[in-house]
């Protein structure tokens, strides 16, 4: 029984995770197409929309689980299980997208392009030129280390996973029913 519900839950996760996964790249080219690339200011609120809206594959994914089930029962556990799953596969699809399709082909300079927008930000402030050069050096370093393929894979997988564990608890909660 127990092996028989880790297949179906790496079926769904790879099913699910994968459109979840699909959806977000989907739209870094959208928004490269129409706005012709990454902007600071609210490219952010873009793509964390799209990551909650592409995560509703979670939910889906938990109902349709219960629905199947008998008696529709459904637990936390099993719904958290099912969603862990699927936001493993879209951060690892996400990771992949990012570092070696679309950041080498579409925004080569990305990381140039974020520290100076970072470091405008830091000019603007009011803090003491000693501050700015203490500020703007730590972007520098960080921006110089974000470089490195496994430190980029790190902070971008920190990016998306616990957006998909907070849909996942949410979702399991919302959808756990024991008859």
């Amino acid at each position: 029984m127990f092996k028989t519900i880790k297949i179906m839950n790496t079926r769904i996760a790879f099913k699910h995770g994968a459109m979840t996964g699909l959806i977000i790249i989907t739209s870094w080219f959208l928004s490269y197409f129409i706005w012709g690339g990454l902007y600071f200011s609210g490219s952010e609120l873009f793509g964390y929309s799209v990551m909650l809206l592409a995560f509703s594959t979670i939910f889906m994914a938990i109902r349709n689980e219960r629905k199947r089930s008998e008696n529709n029962e459904m637990t936390f556990k099993r719904g958290f299980s099912i969603g862990a799953g699927i936001s493993l596969v879209a951060a690892i699809i996400y990771v992949v997208g990012w570092i070696w399709i679309y950041m080498p082909n579409f925004e080569p300079d990305f990381v140039d392009r974020y520290e100076a927008s970072q470091i405008e930000v830091v000019n603007l402030t009011q803090s003491s030129n000693e501050d700015k050069m203490k500020q703007i050096q730590e972007i520098k370093d960080f921006n110089e280390s974000y470089r490195k393929p496994h430190v980029m894979a790190a902070f971008t997988f920190l990016e998306i996973f616990p957006v998909g564990l907070l849909v996942t608890i949410i979702s399991a909660l919302i959808l756990r029913r024991k008859e």
